[in-house]
């Protein structure tokens, strides 16, 4: 089982200084008036690498400027959501020293010991392959994804855990399109867990070079020797989506520049060979174009190469890209939409593009500068929480242990939760990654499938009627010390202590009748009701605030 830790897990404290259940009619009419009509209006409103995986020292950052972003904006925006306690350690902290402790990970523990057994996470391709023909086909999905859950629900270093979801989804690579997905745990270990907080330019070339990502893209039949020519759908995408892309319909590269960058990355393949690097990344110089190659009207070029050449030009190439004023200014703004609105102001996205380029690509500067600004201060319940933010969210707010074996009652039920909610962990089949604008996530079903998730944890009714392996929520340890005198009093402090929310006076009202436990009833008539206690948390979690961040 994951233990409930007996103190906030996402922060170290630091010393002060010194200086100073079944509801009648009436109950289903009022929540429906409490959550339907607010959460519809709601939502609708609102330096060079020259290898695979070599990554350089990040530059010296600059003291960073003051901020005045609060902790409750901070811990929404920077975490998978609020663990019990989190805010008010932040708050005694200071944000900044938060922040400047997610962003360099010192002295934050990690998850990796409660997925220490999944040896699929550190196997090579070869062995994913042995595993899953000689032990069982879908073990290595079913480890990574746990490690997955695990990793969000459980590291102290959620800003890292955030930026892996991040760069999982910019650098997606769908693990089911070939029978090759058991490629897909040592890209993600190679390619994001490596970076997430890197460079981008190392990012980029260890995706270039990752078995998923030539399998999924097709580049493994980008094959100048044969008649048809070479394959362009890498090369797009390569620009498309991973470097220059489209913002605001501001496009630098043209079709030819996609057919240059196929012939340049032409042969760039998988080892097919017996041996330890089988599956591995793998240069076929029989099938790399020996043409001259000009892209991005001459900002890279080449001659025309002999048999045996060319890989080290596809290797500068990437460093081009990288380094691109146009991937500067596309990266920024997909981080400003993850991190602000769905619509970022382009001045933010600019001025965090030029940290970008002055960085050498380093991720950790360009997001403090995003960090520090006024724009994000004030971008707070801007964005709907996707599927998979919103189910961890709900296991953190709720401090809530489960089990951890990959083939478990718990996890499988997670598992398939993500399924139902429309955001299954690595299944998404088009190389966009999931959406991160809120329309996508934001319908009558879509709604009804999080409140019956939500509701189902909150009631210690999901993943198995077993103790030893479900998802399990102590309500009891929720409760402030000491009680409010009401139930409204305490309907509202665990709102914010829970929930990372403040429900507005009218909302805390409809809660309690929807529950039958009038709002100015002393708070022991809620405290000591255990199953009405259950539906209260569980219907603070289905709030239209608790849906965003």
């Amino acid at each position: 089982m994951l233990d409930s830790p007996a103190a906030p897990s996402d922060v170290e404290l630091e010393p002060a200084a010194s200086d100073g259940e079944t509801p009648s009619s009436q109950r289903l009419r009022s929540r429906r008036s409490l959550f339907t009509l607010p959460l519809a209006a709601g939502l609708a409103a609102s330096a060079a690498c020259t290898a695979p995986g070599r990554q350089g020292p990040p530059p010296a950052d600059p003291q960073p400027p003051p901020l005045d972003v609060s902790a409750e904006v901070a811990v929404d925006k920077l975490t998978f959501g609020p663990t019990p306690g989190l805010v008010d350690a932040v708050k005694a902290m200071g944000v900044a020293s938060w922040i400047e402790r997610q962003l360099t990970r010192a002295g934050l523990s990690d998850a990796e010991h409660l997925v220490s057994s999944f040896t699929s996470l550190t196997n090579t391709n070869l062995q994913n392959y042995q595993l899953s023909a000689n032990v069982k086909w879908d073990l290595h999905a079913k480890e990574l994804d746990a490690a997955t859950i695990i990793r969000a629900t459980r590291s102290e270093a959620q800003l890292y855990e955030v930026m892996c979801d991040f760069w999982s989804n910019h650098f997606n690579t769908w693990r089911s399109k070939t029978w090759m997905g058991f490629l897909k745990n040592a890209e993600h270990r190679e390619v994001v867990r490596a970076h997430a907080l890197g460079r981008f330019s190392d990012m980029l070339v260890a995706s270039a070079h990752s078995s998923a990502m030539l399998d999924y893209l097709d580049n493994l039949p980008n094959d100048a020797s044969t008649p048809g020519g070479v394959n362009e759908n890498y090369a797009r995408e390569l620009m498309e989506l991973h470097t220059l892309g489209i913002v605001n319909g501001t496009q630098v590269h043209t079709e030819d520049d996609v057919h240059q960058v196929a012939k340049l990355i032409s042969g760039w393949s998988i080892d097919w060979n017996s041996g330890p690097n089988k599956y591995g990344f793998r240069f076929a110089p029989w099938m790399h174009s020996l043409d001259a190659v000009s892209v991005l009207n001459g900002a890279f070029e080449r001659p025309a190469r002999r048999y045996g050449q060319g890989y080290d030009d596809g290797v500068r190439f990437l460093q081009v890209l990288a380094n691109h004023p146009a991937t500067a200014r596309h990266i920024c703004w997909k981080l400003c939409r993850r991190f602000l609105s769905d619509d970022p102001p382009m001045s933010l996205v600019e001025s965090a593009a030029q940290v970008f380029l002055a960085n050498g690509t380093a991720i950790v500067p360009t997001l403090r500068h995003i960090f520090v600004s006024a724009e994000f201060a004030a971008s707070g319940n801007a964005k709907v929480r996707r599927p998979f933010e919103q189910l961890i969210a709900t296991l953190r707010a709720l401090n809530a242990t489960f089990g951890t074996a990959p083939d478990g009652k718990s996890i499988s039920a997670l598992r398939s939760a993500l399924d139902v909610l429309g955001q299954p962990i690595f299944e998404r089949v088009s190389p966009d990654g999931y959406p991160d604008v809120n329309p996508y996530w934001v319908s009558s079903a879509a709604l009804l499938e999080r409140w019956r998730v939500t509701g189902e944890i909150a009631r210690n009714g999901f993943g198995s009627r077993k103790t030893e392996d479900r998802v399990e929520v102590n309500p009891l340890a929720l409760l402030p010390n000491p009680l409010p005198a009401t139930v409204g009093e305490l309907v509202s402090r665990l709102g914010t202590d829970v929930a990372n929310i403040a429900i507005p006076g009218n909302d805390v009202t409809d809660l309690c009748n929807a529950v039958g436990i009038p709002a100015a009833s002393a708070a022991t008539a809620l405290s000591t009701n255990l199953p009405k206690l259950s539906l209260v948390l569980g219907l603070i979690l289905c709030h239209p605030l608790f849906q965003r961040r």
